[in-house]
């Protein structure tokens, strides 16, 4: 008979634990309390526009080993576009076009080179760049306090900061440097030189539902498990004789494996009773908003004023706006990371819409706000935690101390910010420990 395993949370960490499993034989009992599964990571209908938008714009990158796994099981790897190289291209508040492209040379060659080559840079920090060379040696930086104290002991400073680092951070950790644990910052420098698609830029090619939702959904259902959505996980029985989930109707939800795959703000709320208070402080954990704008053009304009890459995505330097992602001709989304820092997430819709053109104005030729038709404001509150020194004292192990109770997602320890590969691989982690307890 198949060893069963229920799992409460539907978002991506919870939905790829139930695809790992399955795929190793596993019966999956999958509950979600929202009436949709993905979590963070979703689709909705608009039906005004008629059309799906994406909660945010998500750039993966080569080093997501455990998102390609789970999209290879699913059936969607190949609906990502993968960078040849890294190539972004970013336009500035004086209008100017800069290309960061980097070489086919081998980790740590790739990138440096690609700095070293930056119209952007002075001569005096293109030397500096090659300072970088110590984040790769396995040097400890245990003495610094935060990111920003280690870019600028190595002289990563003025342009350096402005046209790569700022950029990166806020686009990785979805914060200021000054907010990013620099153990967490080593593990995705470590991740991104471990081979040569490390910093490859990867993006979708279609919405988060088809790409990481519905095709799971698809392939659980199709092996005989079950997903229960609008059904929520209040509590737990565990390391008992009858161990088992308690919904919120009273039924048991007996299993052989037991996984939390709810947010860490809800934990507490959940399994308070059952687990110890190392997973409890966890909600101590502070969030991090991210807001994205989709934007459209009027029938007789286009986007000819925006510089392509192989991407479709541009880098604004100077602004509040960071990424422009092109959508079609008459079509584009841009992205504000760290918003809550930088006074965006509690503007009203029309507020930010105006910040949004004035930000384009300033780097856009031939753009003007006239030009919009329309435009859809999405702010996702709670988009990521701050990955700072705090966090990495608050974020539990997987393992707990009940031999068949498991935590899953991206705030857990795996050493990464909140990112979708985080979610992922905190799954895998689960899913191995569960495969090794049945001799799997």
């Amino acid at each position: 008979m198949k060893k069963s395993v229920a799992i409460a949370g539907g978002g991506i960490a919870g939905l790829s634990a139930a695809v790992f499993l399955a795929e190793k034989g596993f019966k999956i009992k999958l509950f979600e309390s929202s009436p949709k599964l993905g979590g963070r990571a979703y689709s909705f209908y608009d039906r005004d526009r008629k059309m799906f938008f994406d909660n945010g714009q998500h750039l993966l990158a080569g080093w997501y080993k455990n998102t390609f796994d789970f999209l290879k099981i699913i059936g969607t790897y190949n609906d990502l576009k993968f960078q040849s190289n890294l190539e972004i291209d970013f336009l500035d508040t004086y209008k100017q076009k800069l290309k960061l492209k980097s070489s086919g040379l081998r980790p740590p060659f790739n990138l440096l080179s690609a700095l070293i080559s930056f119209p952007g840079f002075t001569g005096k920090e293109k030397l500096s760049v090659l300072k970088l060379r110590a984040l790769m040696n396995g040097k400890s930086f245990d003495n610094f306090s935060n990111t920003a104290e280690l870019l600028d002991s190595l002289g990563q400073t003025g342009n350096l900061m402005k046209y790569f680092w700022e950029p990166f951070i806020l686009a990785v950790f979805n914060t200021a440097a000054k907010n990013v644990s620099v153990n967490v910052f080593m593990n995705v420098i470590s991740k991104g030189f471990s081979d040569e698609n490390g910093f490859k830029l990867v993006i979708p090619s279609n919405d988060l539902n088809q790409l990481l939702i519905d095709r799971a959904e698809e392939y659980l259902l199709s092996r005989g498990n079950e997903i229960e959505k609008s059904v929520r996980i209040i509590g737990a029985v565990l390391n008992s004789s009858d161990d088992h989930f308690i919904t919120e109707d009273t039924r048991k939800i007996k299993a052989d494996h037991f996984i939390s795959a709810v947010p860490f703000h809800s934990f507490r709320g959940v399994f308070g009773n059952t687990s110890g208070p190392d997973h409890i402080c966890a909600e101590r954990l502070r969030s991090s908003s991210i807001v994205s704008v989709h934007i459209f053009l009027k029938d007789n304009c286009n986007l000819e004023f925006l510089k392509d890459n192989p991407l479709g995505m541009t880098g604004l330097i100077g602004t509040k706006i960071q990424w422009i992602f092109k959508k079609s001709e008459s079509y584009f989304s841009v992205v504000i990371s760290g918003a809550d820092e930088l006074g965006v997430t509690e503007l009203s819709s029309e507020e930010i819409a105006d910040l949004c053109i004035e930000d384009l104005e300033k780097c856009l030729n031939g753009f003007s706000g006239e030009m919009i038709k329309d435009y859809k404001v999405i702010k996702e509150k709670r988009a990521t935690f701050i990955p700072d020194n705090e966090s990495d004292s608050l974020r539990p192990k997987q393992l707990t101390g009940i031999k068949n109770f498991y935590i899953a997602g991206d705030w857990t320890d795996t050493g990464l910010p909140s990112t979708i590969e985080s979610a992922i691989q905190s799954a895998r982690i689960c899913s191995d420990h569960i495969c090794k307890t049945e001799g799997i």
